[in-house]
């Protein structure tokens, strides 16, 4: 079973974690983020380093920004980012 089932709601999207029961709901711009890492990982949490050079070169984010960061923060207590 899938431990994150993903959904999208409107423009953003929702996720829930089947682990802790836990909801996230995301933004536009993060929900885009959750599918390019999930793309990128086939389902599975991808490198941290990895995310950083999607960010840069897929979407053409500045990974250090305030906002990016906490997509990023979000992200990874989800279980996206390993490491």
């Amino acid at each position: 079973m899938t431990r994150l089932l993903y959904r999208q709601l409107g423009d953003g999207a929702v996720v829930f974690d089947t682990a802790n029961w836990h909801t996230h709901i995301l933004t536009p711009a993060a929900a885009v983020i959750f599918e390019v890492f999930a793309e990128a990982g086939n389902g599975d949490a991808i490198a941290e380093i990895r995310a950083l050079e999607l960010l840069r070169e897929e979407l053409d984010v500045d990974p250090g920004s305030p906002e990016m960061q906490q997509v990023l923060r979000s992200l990874q207590e989800m279980g996206m980012l390993a490491g």
